[in-house]
């Protein structure tokens, strides 16, 4: 969850849960290409083993996520084996897949749609240095 927003209490979950998104986002299209998904299962809150005891006894009920709802979530990666660079968030017993947000404008949608030819070219070759 906290990859589509933020918990204010732990900070670093928050980041590396951002960092994940990103990660499955730029490279899910690069593997399709190579018959590999990548996709990101973004759960509210599930009492694992990581949760701390006194955390999950106290947690509302009606505020958990069942493990059934990732069974649903799984389930729909497995209908579409072109579905890839997707996040799907779960609350409770549903499922909601979240779109990456709008690019701000014109050029920043270049960049992140269409510059990998420039891309590609200058990582043809590792860069020469000298001196190490």
């Amino acid at each position: 969850m906290t990859a589509k927003s933020c918990m204010t209490q732990c900070p670093q979950y928050t980041a590396s849960k951002y960092g994940v998104i990103g990660l499955i986002r730029a490279s899910g299209p690069a593997f399709l290409k190579e018959n590999i998904t990548v996709n990101a299962i973004c759960p509210a809150f599930i009492p694992t083993n990581l949760c701390p005891p006194e955390v999950a006894a106290r947690w509302p009920k009606e505020h958990i996520t069942p493990l059934s709802t990732v069974n649903k979530a799984i389930d729909a990666f497995l209908q579409d084996d072109k579905l890839t660079g997707q996040a799907v968030e779960l609350s409770q017993e549903n499922i909601y897949f979240r779109q990456q947000v709008e690019y701000v404008n014109e050029s920043q949608r270049w960049i992140g749609t269409e510059s990998d030819a420039i891309w590609n070219l200058g990582y043809e070759e590792p860069p020469k240095r000298e001196g190490y």
